[in-house]
């Protein structure tokens, strides 16, 4: 499923169900959805996503991640997809969040 992100300060956006739910989650939102904030949770969900890229940033990366030799025989188009970072997954909806708090406006989140 995909979860679309709206707010009348920013375009919208949309994620995959799993990747929404790591981010409203790390809102405060997890399980939900469908909602909303504004006002004062608008500030509570900016800073509890910038804690929780804070702390992602300060865990070791995955291993498979820090393998630095070149493997010139293995298929590139064959391989696994690269992980996400947290900081960038969380790039549109800080952005969203951010100038909805600046114009006092509200971020929405639902089904699409």
């Amino acid at each position: 499923m995909l979860i679309k992100f709206t707010s009348e300060q920013t375009a919208g956006f949309v994620m995959l169900e799993d990747a929404a739910d790591q981010l409203l989650t790390a809102m405060g939102h997890g399980g939900s959805t469908e909602g909303a904030v504004s006002g004062e949770a608008l500030a509570r969900a900016l800073d509890s996503l910038n804690s929780a890229i804070a702390r992602a940033q300060e865990e070791p990366a995955d291993d498979a991640l820090q393998d630095t030799d070149d493997d010139d025989d293995e298929d590139e188009e064959g391989g696994e997809p690269e992980a996400v970072a947290l900081p960038a997954r969380a790039a549109p909806l800080m952005e969203m969040l951010r100038r909805a708090k600046a114009a006092g406006g509200y971020v929405m989140w639902r089904p699409n």
